[in-house]
């Protein structure tokens, strides 16, 4: 915005010269974009800022801010107005406002006898000064008092308000157009209402534009049509010509959000509306309004008939608490308590002094920024100056976050998928009806958004185990094999019928997914693969009891045929179920168009991690050193892995310490015996002693004398 310097030294007894002034406020208020000579005068154009807007819009109110800054009295002389009372004004005006909300305040006041004319030479330069087109004497009046106070005005031609049957009353004289008695027996008031556009109203602005009005758009009317955009432009029709002799000046305070709006919408924005949109104080407009009644006054009018004020809810001061040690302690040094208070009176803050570090600060209305005590701690900081405040790392005490234990076993889990050479993947959590129909997954079961941005996200995603099992699919395009996880949530939405009680309930809970595809294999072995990669992992989380279930699975998934029916095993800790190992159906591969078969877990890891909690413990790493042992048997097809390891283990004793299945084999002459081939790690170890080969080798003997008892062979 431009401010004139010398119109500014007319409200205040600052001494800096114009370049001295643009640094003080650029430190301390605003930013002076630049300092012009401008004849007698200099030109400073200030970036105000959009709080700042209600109170420092206008000269006094930047003299208040220059005031502040540089400690210079304001002339309060020049800050006055004469007081005008109801006088005659409601014989000839009545003025509705339909929406208290839309328009907080709305004044009214009428001058009769005025003489249009050319404004005088000071008024017009001070126009051009600050960027505005002089037109007459009271067309700049409202303008020039805009630039004063900050309030936007407008002058009415009284004799073109409309009333109800459309009269129109005319002097002969011209010397005024208010009616008497001897002109009509029963005279009807003129009316200015202020309310919504109807539909399908136009009006056409001083701009000689028409602009088509919507409902939302907030004008000024008489008993019959609009006569001007509330806010942002006046009409034409009812604009002050060489013939006016009566006026009415109006003063508004407008909802910023319906001018916002409303100029958006028409594509107009003027000096008014910028203010308007940025919420002024309704009491600024008794002010304006008469000091523009004085100003035309002084320049072309008789006499006053009055004046006219609708504010039927009253904006008071806010009153807020000050404390002297929080302002200190949020500035980050100690002040003195006398800096406060001139600080604060400098900025037109009354206070009360409550006790020794307390004050009640009465904030005035037109600092509609100044809410909560630290907008006000903020005024006295910067009036302070941040120059002068050291720079102090801030003493906060530190206190560690509380441990998540949910994120802690699940970056534990991370850790160790990647040390087997998983990539984590993540997934898009929205899934659509082409993509469930692949995987013969039932819509009914999935959540289904009101908005969806596209049919393909048309629900929440109740099996992520879909999104990875695609993704590998699209890997395979590029790679020979494919390894990858993640920890993805599933939106259920039935969860009482969908999970068993024993997992807890609720609609949204994390699964735990891994993948493995190789392209040219059957997937047998990725599927033990994949099953020795959850045993490592169910026990780096402590857990010892966990098992596999062939047959008869119950692991609340409501749709098995993802999975082969003879390639598929459940995952048990104790006696729940927490998830399933398989591979994936040939028909659901092939609907994906899958180069490779691919085997996958599903794991429900909202169970998972608090079974951990519950069964991890501590086990000291032994400082002896272990005993490898390898052994291959040979059993029928339908013996499941789980009877060999209890073979195994129950012979084993206290020294076998883990077992890990690491090959499954089988050739054509085993497949036509329907045996296979499974091989085992045996890791022997002691907490107490090395043990010696001898130990070892007369436990293997007992294996392999057990597994014999079985009727099974061990490979030599």
């Amino acid at each position: 915005m431009k401010f004139s310097y010398n119109w500014l030294k007319e409200f205040v007894s600052f001494k800096e010269s114009p370049e001295k002034l643009a640094e003080l406020l650029t430190l301390k208020s605003f930013e002076v974009e630049s300092v012009e000579k401008a004849g007698g005068d200099w030109l400073l154009n200030i970036a105000l800022l959009p709080n700042r807007i209600p109170d420092a819009s206008g000269h006094m109110g930047l003299a208040r801010e220059i005031s502040a800054v540089t400690g210079a009295k304001l002339k309060n002389d020049a800050f006055g107005v004469k007081k005008y009372s109801t006088g005659l004004i409601r014989q000839f005006l009545d003025v509705k406002v339909e929406n208290s909300q839309d328009c907080p305040r709305y004044m009214a006041l009428m001058i009769d006898g005025v003489k249009v004319k050319e404004s005088p030479a000071w008024l017009k330069q001070r126009m051009e000064l600050c960027g505005l087109q002089p037109i007459n004497n009271l067309v700049d009046a409202a303008n020039y008092t805009m630039l004063e106070t900050g309030q936007p005005l407008h002058v009415f031609d009284y004799s073109k308000l409309d009333n109800k049957e459309g009269q129109k009353y005319e002097n002969p004289n011209h010397k005024s157009q208010i009616p008497n008695k001897s002109q009509t027996q029963n005279p009807k008031n003129k009316k200015i209402v202020v309310r919504k556009a109807k539909k399908g109203e136009k009006l056409l602005c001083l701009d000689d534009k028409e602009y088509e009005l919507n409902p939302e758009t907030l004008v000024i009317a008489d008993s019959e049509k609009p006569v001007a955009i509330a806010g942002i432009k006046g009409g034409k029709e009812s604009g002050i010509n060489s013939e006016t002799r009566t006026i009415v000046l109006e003063a508004a305070n407008f909802n910023p959000i319906l001018i916002r709006s409303g100029s958006k919408s028409l594509n107009l924005k003027t000096d008014a509306s910028y203010r308007f949109e940025h919420g002024l104080d309704p009491n600024l407009t008794d002010f304006a309004i008469r000091r523009l009644a004085d100003l035309i006054l002084r320049l072309s009018g008789e006499n006053a008939k009055g004046i006219i004020d609708v504010y039927p809810q009253k904006t008071l001061p806010l009153k807020l608490l000050f404390h002297l040690e929080y302002a200190d302690r949020l500035i980050g040094i100690q002040i003195p308590p006398q800096f406060y208070k001139n600080a604060l009176l400098s900025l037109g803050i009354n206070l009360e002094e409550k006790n020794k570090t307390d004050f009640i600060v009465e904030i005035p209305t037109m600092r509609r920024d100044l809410i909560i005590e630290e907008d006000v701690i903020e005024e006295a900081a910067r009036l302070y100056g941040y120059e002068k405040m050291p720079a102090i790392l801030p003493g906060i005490p530190l206190f560690p976050p509380e441990e998540n234990a949910e994120l802690f076993w699940e970056n534990k889990i991370k850790n160790n998928l990647l040390g087997f050479g998983f990539n984590e993947s993540f997934i898009y959590e929205f899934t659509g009806d082409k993509e469930l129909a692949g995987f013969e997954e039932p819509a009914k079961d999935y959540l289904e958004l009101e908005n969806p941005t596209s049919p393909e996200t048309k629900y929440l995603t109740a099996r992520p185990l879909i999104k990875y099992i695609q993704q590998v699919s699209e890997n395979l395009k590029n790679f020979d094999s494919t390894r990858v996880f993640g920890v993805a949530k599933a939106f259920i939405k039935d969860p009482v019928s969908r999970w068993r009680p024993g997992l807890n309930g609720g609609c949204e809970r994390k699964q735990l997914i891994l993948t493995i595809a190789q392209k040219g294999s059957k997937g047998e072995e990725e599927f033990y693969e994949l099953k020795g990669v959850i045993d490592d992992t169910l026990e780096s989380l402590g857990i010892a009891e966990y098992w596999y279930k062939d047959e008869n699975c119950q692991f609340p998934i409501s749709n098995f045929q993802l999975f082969h029916p003879y390639r598929k095993t459940e995952i048990y800790i104790g006696n729940q179920a927490i998830g399933i190992l398989g591979e994936i159906h040939p028909v659901v591969a092939k609907n994906i168009k899958s180069k490779a078969r691919i085997v996958a877990a599903e794991i429900d890891f909202s169970s998972l991690w608090q079974l951990a909690e519950k069964e991890a413990e501590y086990k000291p790493i032994s400082k002896y050193p272990a005993i490898i042992r390898d052994i291959a048997i040979i059993v029928p097809f339908n013996i499941k892995t789980e009877s060999i390891l209890n073979v195994i283990e129950n012979t084993g004793g206290e020294f076998l310490t883990d077992i890990d299945l690491f090959d499954y084999f089988y050739d054509e002459k085993m497949k036509n015996k329907s045996q296979k081939s499974l091989a085992f790690h045996l890791r022997f170890e002691s907490k107490e002693k090395t043990l010696k080969d001898e130990e070892i080798d007369e436990i293997m003997r007992k294996i392999i004398d057990d597994v014999d008892k079985k009727g099974w062979i061990v490979r030599k």
